[in-house]
């Protein structure tokens, strides 16, 4: 079997943590490694064996040719980079989120369809084996009844870290993404909200509620509160069950009796970073069989819906 010639576009962690799995795969080839200047690019390069380097994007592609690539730039450069991938039409996977704004994300997914181009975003907790054991645990006796997202984030790290106020002031888009994009991959398509935002001690909204209700019938609720610390959780609520995953790469299932079973983890999430292995493995899947991204996966039009749910809770009543 042809082994794939991928190419990957950025150097920093996340690129790092897919290079563990794309060099992990068998009929997968690391044909180049491009960075616009990221000083870590040697040593992965060093490190996973990766015989090209390049800093010009373009020049990666007339010389590699790669039969898809993986875009894993920083927030900021993502819609430059990822449309100049789009254009040429070449299997697009790019980290999430899409943009800074669902603009960016709509813009970015009318150039994929402009060009004919196969694309994914990395959606990983999509693709958390414990997230997949979680809904079918609820869906073996029933129908998903509720959904509830708790959220904080730590708004006080990005503001005196070596974050761009662009992403400190888009932090709904740019790490909200992660959970609210769970709703959806929970629920479904949404068909009302309604929201409420809190704006406490800060320049910006740092409170957040949602209610909402999907087209399936069942309801949604997403808490995020910044200026308090705690993790992240998710709850299902289903026939006479419950599921609450907390943290997200953990979760137990409770029965009406109250006893709790924990879920199983697959083994790929405890050799990778979670999700990673299984969602890189399924657009790889995409691009050797000309199939078309679908559920559990989202492409960018699918992606956009959770972008314009974001930028309702962001433009949420803060009266």
């Amino acid at each position: 079997m042809d082994k794939l010639k991928v190419g990957v576009i950025g150097a920093g962690f996340f690129a790092e943590k897919h290079l563990e799995v794309l060099t992990a795969l068998e009929d997968v080839e690391v044909a180049a490694l491009c960075s616009g200047g990221h000083p870590r690019i040697h040593a992965l390069a060093d490190r996973f064996k990766i015989e090209r380097t390049y800093t010009d994007l373009e020049r990666m592609f007339e010389e590699v040719s790669p039969d898809a690539v993986f875009v894993l730039v920083n927030v900021t450069r993502m819609v430059e980079v990822a449309s100049a991938c789009l254009k040429r039409g070449v299997p697009t996977l790019l980290e999430k989120p899409p943009g800074l704004s669902a603009a960016e994300a709509r813009g970015l997914r009318d150039l994929a369809a402009a060009h004919d181009c196969p694309n994914m975003v990395g959606l990983n907790r999509r693709f958390y084996s414990v997230m997949r054991h979680a809904r079918e645990a609820i869906l073996e006796v029933g129908p998903l009844v509720s959904v509830m997202i708790e959220a904080p984030e730590r708004l006080w790290e990005y503001k005196t870290g070596a974050h761009p106020q662009e992403v400190v002031s888009g932090l709904l888009f740019a790490n909200g993404i992660h959970s609210i994009d769970l709703l959806r991959y929970f629920g479904g398509d949404v068909k009302q909200v309604h929201v409420f935002s809190g704006q406490w001690e800060e320049e910006q909204k740092n409170s957040f509620g949602a209610l909402m209700r999907f087209e399936s019938g069942a309801m949604g609720q997403y808490i995020a509160n910044w200026m308090s610390p705690g993790g992240w959780s998710v709850t299902l609520y289903g026939m006479n069950r419950r599921v609450v995953l907390k943290p997200l790469e953990r979760g137990v299932l409770i029965d009406g009796s109250g006893a709790e079973t924990p879920l199983a983890v697959d083994e790929v999430d405890t050799l990778f970073k979670p999700g990673l292995y299984a969602q890189d493995l399924y657009f790889l899947d995409c691009v050797r069989e000309g199939r078309k991204v679908s559920y559990p996966a989202a492409d960018l039009a699918d992606a956009v819906k959770t972008m314009e749910l974001i930028e309702e809770i962001a433009e949420g009543d803060c009266s």
